[in-house]
């Protein structure tokens, strides 16, 4: 999760960049704006771990929250070593979901699952690290207990050693939560995430399940085998409150588990087999369910932010919306000055597919080249945004056609050669609009010669190409 803004930089901006589309009013609304979204990102947080803190490079805890956990206040750890909360692991080395035990205020055994990472400074050396800490159960006797290994000194620490004990069913249910949290993380998109935690949580069980959002009927977000009548019927009738229903048909024990979440309305886990299932089994599958209730949720508001927000997050430029706004804003001011403008739509086939044949971290790279490369085509004050997967906008202010020819000319002389392993050399094709200053032309009849241009262009064989069309 990326850090959130300081908001006193945002009020430094605010001040040195006066504008007069901004008011004290605007700077409020900011500052309400973020704080408001500081809030629900970290009420989020904590419908997936219950803790978040940060040490020094000797374990002394420097930052936690929240304030109370365990019904204590957290603050009083503030200075401490790690070792106060957690004595038996060494927490300035990488962890995964390692589950730890430790005693809760009223001397009670506590299952936590650990997760950190160390810092490091250019040397190597340990800097701090951070890391989070999610409940599991209050008692289980057959956890895994992680005992670390005594330290020389507090700045060289020592490799943990793990004691696994067998034979419970409460300890394979956190091997379970463990491989179901990995799955996660390496998947891209919730469907394929839901996918690999529900094969995560179902093979162990020896058991059939289903994913279902029932905020439209029968919409499967993931399904393991075909779903009894039975259980079908059920799910047919009205959607009760989330919580956790158990009920036999046939020869199947069947459990539903149910969250609640604004972007589906209702999380349905679904999950059958043919002999009973136990108390563990049952807090189990309610875990599982509520982690990918939070995975869906995080998920909607990600779409959220990016179908509002103005850039586009993976080439960090303007996506279409905000493209328009510079448009409409500029041709304002180039009316004032009669002068002429251009909009350039430039597409690069091919780039979108070097994720599927190459990878994404290819794809990526060649994505960052392509933009370096358009920016550099065209003045710093000029405005550039992503239309589509592999199409650019690139608009010049007081571009007449003479100008913007040659400059088509230049761009298209070598296409977009990428640097990757092995290299691509990818071809570039452009279709060019200008607005005379005062024209009475709306950014999206601008769009849509210039993409009429390129593909006339495309057509004729030709790799650049001017819209001649009357405004």
């Amino acid at each position: 999760m990326s850090p959130l803004p300081d908001l006193r930089s945002l009020f430094s901006q605010f001040m040195n960049n006066p504008s007069p589309d901004r008011t004290p009013q605007d700077l409020r609304n900011m500052l309400a704006s973020t704080l408001e979204s500081r809030e629900r990102w970290r009420s989020l947080l904590y419908q997936a771990v219950d803790l978040v803190f940060e040490t020094d490079s000797r374990g002394r805890i420097i930052l936690i929250s929240p304030e109370t956990w365990l019904g204590q206040p957290t603050t009083p750890l503030i200075g401490r070593p790690f070792s106060a909360l957690c004595d038996t692991v060494n927490v300035l080395q990488t962890h995964t979901g390692t589950p730890v035990q430790i005693t809760n205020p009223q001397g009670e055994p506590l299952t936590v699952i650990l997760s950190s990472c160390p810092f490091q400074d250019s040397e190597g050396r340990i800097t701090g690290t951070r890391g989070t800490l999610k409940a599991v159960s209050q008692t289980l006797p057959g956890s895994i207990a992680v005992i670390a290994a005594p330290a020389e000194s507090d700045s060289a620490p020592q490799p943990d050693t793990a004691h696994v004990t067998d034979g419970h069913s409460d300890a394979a249910g956190i091997t379970i939560l463990a491989a179901i949290t990995t799955a996660l993380r390496k998947a891209i998109v919730p469907r394929l995430a839901s996918a690999a935690a529900m094969d995560a949580l179902l093979t162990p069980l020896a058991a059939e399940g289903a994913l279902l959002d029932t905020s439209a009927p029968k919409s499967f977000l993931f399904i393991s085998s075909a779903l009894p009548a039975d259980i079908q019927s059920v799910l047919s009738t009205p959607a009760p409150q989330a919580g956790t229903e158990l009920f036999r048909t046939g020869s199947s024990h069947v459990m539903i588990c149910r969250e609640n979440i604004r972007s589906l309305r209702q999380l349905c886990l679904v999950v059958w087999r043919s002999e009973p299932w136990s108390a563990q089994d049952q807090q189990l599958c309610e875990t599982v369910c509520s982690l990918l209730a939070g995975f869906w949720e995080l998920d909607s508001i990600h779409r959220r932010i990016l179908t509002d927000s103005d850039y586009d997050i993976a080439s960090n430029l303007l996506n279409w919306n905000g493209l328009k706004s510079e448009i409409e804003r500029r041709s304002r001011r180039l009316d004032q000055e009669a002068m002429a403008a251009t909009l350039i739509i430039a597409r690069v086939p091919g780039l979108t597919e070097l994720s599927k044949s190459r990878g994404f971290e290819a794809g990526e790279e060649a994505l960052r080249q392509c933009v370096a490369l358009l920016r550099k085509a065209i003045r710093p004050t000029d405005a550039i945004g992503r239309i589509s997967n592999n199409t650019f906008g690139l608009w010049m202010d007081g571009g007449d056609r003479f100008a913007a020819a040659e400059r088509a000319e230049r761009m298209t002389a070598h296409g977009i050669p990428i640097l990757i392993d092995p290299p691509v050399h990818l071809p570039l094709q452009l279709g060019l609009v200008s607005r005379e200053a005062n024209a009475d032309e709306t950014p999206e009849s601008l769009l849509e010669r210039g993409i009429q241009a390129l593909q006339e262009g495309v057509a004729e064989n030709r790799k650049w190409r001017f819209s001649h069309e009357a405004p």
